[in-house]
C-alpha cells in the first residue's frame, strides 16, 4: 500500500495498462484504484513522461525549436520504415503540445493584403476572432484548446473559437466549443465503411437503372442509419433532392461540428491553418494546381503561400504522424456509479434514453468490420511512398473498441451518434450556412465521454446537460418535449446515466 502514497492525482491521460487490472482497491464508496502491480506501472509512465516533457522543454530553452525538430518526422524519414505506431504517437503527442513559433510557420504575414481578409496586424497576425473564411490564427498550440477533462479533453467557454466573424467582435462570429479528440480512430473507420455502402448502393441503383431503362429509387441505408431516398435516372444522373443527412457524394464527413471533413487528414490540415496559420505542403500544391482556392491560404508565392518567410510549415510526414497519434487515443467509457441507489437510477436512465428517443440519433453503438485506418501522403513527391496502417481496435493506449465474437470479424463502437447530420430547428441555428450545410443542421454529437466535455453544444452555450437536452429543437423537438414530460425522477435517472459515458482515470504526475 506505500504506492498509494505517492503524489500522483487520479485525471485522464495518455497511459495504456499493460492489462485489466485482476482486483481493485477501494478507498471509499466513490473511488476505486487500480491494484499495487497495475498503480506502479501508471505511476512509472506518468513520471516518465513527465520527465520527458521536463526535458523537451529544458532544451527547447537552450536552443529554441529542438523541441519541434524532436517531434518533427518528415515523410523521408517515414519511408525508412524504422519507427513504429508507438513512435509516431509519441511524436504525435509532442507536436499536439507543442506550442509553434513565427519561425516554425505559426500565423502569416499577410497584413492588410488586398482581396486577403488575413487581418491587419504585423506578423505573425494573431487574433481572436477570425475574419471571414481566412481563419485566425487564434492559437499556438493544439493542446491550448484541448484539456478539459484531461489530455486530449474538450474545450473551455473562454476557448470557444470565433470562426467567420469580421476579424473584431465576436457577435459577429459562428463561434465553436473544442470538442474532445477521443476515439477519433473508430469514427473514421465508420465513416468510410458507410459511404463505401452508400456509395455502392448508388452504383447498384444506377445499374438497374440502365438495365430496365426507367428511373429506380432507393432506400439509402447502412449500419441501421437512414440517409434518405435517392433515384438513379438511364442516362447516368441521379436526383438527390431526398437524400438526407449527408452530402449528394454520399461520403459520410464525420468531423467537424457540421461534419464537413470526412478523414483526419483533412480535419488536421485544416486545424493547423486555420487554428495556427501553419499551411500544410499539400495544401499549397492544391491551390498551385487549382484544386484549392487560395483566398483562405494567402496570395504568397505557391511555396509560401501565407507570405511569412516559411515555406515548409506542416508536410506530409509530419501530418501522417499527428493521424497516427489521434487515431490511437482511446475511447471513453460507461462508468456506472458504484453507489446502490445512484446505480439503480442509472439502470433507469439507459432506460429513459432509449424510450425518449435519445437513442435514434444518438445510436449506442455501431458496428466496424475493418478497424484498420490506412492514411497516405498527398504531395506529389511523395506519390511512391508507403501508406501508414493503424489497427484502431489494437494499438494505441487502451481502452479500445471491442470485438463481437473471438475472430474479430467486428467491432463494437459505442459513440452514441449516427454520424448523420440533423435539423436541431431556429434556437440552435449557426448565424450562417456553413457552405452547403444548412445553418441549422449540426452532426450528431458523440455523447461518449459527456461527463468530460463540459460546457456543451456547439458553442459551448449549456452548461448543464439538462440545458443542453431543453436547447434541442427541430428533428430532435419531440424528444425534448418528451423529457420535459418526465417525472423528475425520470429526468434525474436520465441525466445519472448521461454522466456515466466518462473517461477512463489515468495517474498524472503533479
Amino acid at each position: 500500500m506505500k504506492l498509494l502514497l505517492a503524489m500522483v492525482v487520479l485525471a485522464a491521460g495518455c497511459y495504456d495498462p499493460v492489462t485489466p487490472p485482476p482486483r481493485a482497491s477501494k478507498l471509499s464508496e466513490d473511488l476505486v484504484i487500480p491494484n499495487d502491480h497495475d498503480l506502479a506501472l501508471e505511476i512509472d509512465e506518468a513520471i516518465g513522461r513527465k520527465r520527458r516533457a521536463d526535458l523537451e522543454r529544458a532544451i527547447d530553452a537552450r536552443e529554441p525549436g529542438e523541441q519541434l525538430e524532436h517531434a518533427r518526422l518528415s515523410q523521408i524519414a517515414l519511408d525508412r520504415g524504422v519507427f513504429t505506431l508507438d513512435d509516431l504517437f509519441l511524436r504525435g503527442d509532442d507536436l499536439f503540445a507543442y506550442s509553434f513559433r513565427p519561425e516554425d510557420g505559426l500565423g502569416n504575414a499577410l497584413a492588410d493584403r488586398a482581396g486577403i481578409p488575413a487581418g491587419d496586424r504585423p506578423r505573425p497576425n494573431l487574433r481572436r476572432v477570425h475574419q471571414g473564411g481566412f481563419g485566425g490564427p487564434d492559437a499556438m498550440a493544439c493542446a491550448e484548446c484541448h484539456s478539459v477533462g484531461g489530455d486530449d479533453g474538450a474545450g473551455t467557454a473562454s476557448q470557444v473559437t470565433a470562426f467567420r466573424g469580421d476579424g473584431d467582435s465576436t457577435s459577429t462570429a459562428d463561434l465553436r466549443n473544442a470538442p474532445a479528440v477521443l476515439g477519433l480512430g473508430p469514427i473514421e473507420r465508420l465513416a468510410t465503411e458507410m459511404s463505401t455502402v452508400l456509395i455502392e448502393q448508388r452504383a447498384a441503383a444506377l445499374a438497374m437503372a440502365a438495365q430496365v431503362g426507367s428511373a429506380v429509387t432507393i432506400a439509402l441505408r447502412t449500419k441501421g442509419v437512414d440517409f434518405g431516398m435517392l433515384t438513379a435516372k438511364p442516362d447516368g444522373t441521379v436526383d438527390g433532392a431526398l437524400v438526407s443527412g449527408v452530402d449528394t457524394d454520399l461520403i459520410v464527413k464525420p468531423f467537424g461540428w457540421k461534419g464537413h471533413q470526412a478523414t483526419l487528414r483533412g480535419i488536421i490540415q485544416e486545424s493547423f491553418r486555420v487554428h495556427l496559420g501553419i499551411v500544410s505542403m499539400a495544401e499549397q500544391q492544391r491551390a498551385r494546381d487549382g484544386f484549392l482556392a487560395p483566398g483562405e491560404l494567402g496570395d504568397g508565392p505557391w511555396f509560401d503561400i501565407d507570405a511569412d518567410g516559411v515555406t515548409i510549415e506542416i508536410e506530409d510526414g509530419m501530418v501522417s504522424t499527428m493521424v497516427a497519434y489521434l487515431a490511437q487515443i482511446e475511447i471513453p467509457i460507461v462508468q456506472p456509479p458504484t453507489d446502490q441507489a445512484l446505480l439503480d437510477r442509472f439502470g433507469r436512465g439507459g432506460t429513459v434514453f432509449t424510450q425518449v428517443g435519445c437513442a435514434s440519433c444518438h445510436v449506442p453503438s455501431l458496428r466496424v468490420i475493418d478497424p484498420v485506418l490506412v492514411t497516405r501522403p498527398e504531395e506529389t513527391e511523395n506519390a511512391a511512398s508507403a501508406p501508414v496502417a493503424i489497427d484502431v481496435a489494437r494499438v494505441g493506449p487502451g481502452p479500445k473498441i471491442k470485438p463481437i465474437d473471438l475472430p474479430g470479424s467486428a467491432f463494437d463502437v459505442p459513440l452514441f451518434s449516427d454520424l448523420k447530420r440533423h435539423d436541431l430547428g431556429a434556437g440552435l441555428a449557426a448565424p450562417l450556412d456553413q457552405g452547403a450545410i444548412a445553418a441549422r443542421s449540426w452532426l450528431t454529437r458523440p455523447l461518449w465521454g459527456l461527463a468530460d466535455t463540459g460546457p456543451y453544444l456547439h458553442d459551448g452555450r449549456a452548461p448543464t446537460v439538462d440545458d443542453a437536452i431543453r436547447a434541442h429543437g427541430g428533428e430532435a423537438q419531440a424528444t425534448t418535449d418528451r423529457y420535459l414530460a418526465l417525472p423528475e425522477q425520470d429526468q434525474i435517472a436520465l441525466r445519472i446515466y448521461l454522466g456515466s459515458l466518462a473517461r477512463v482515470r489515468r495517474v498524472v504526475a503533479p
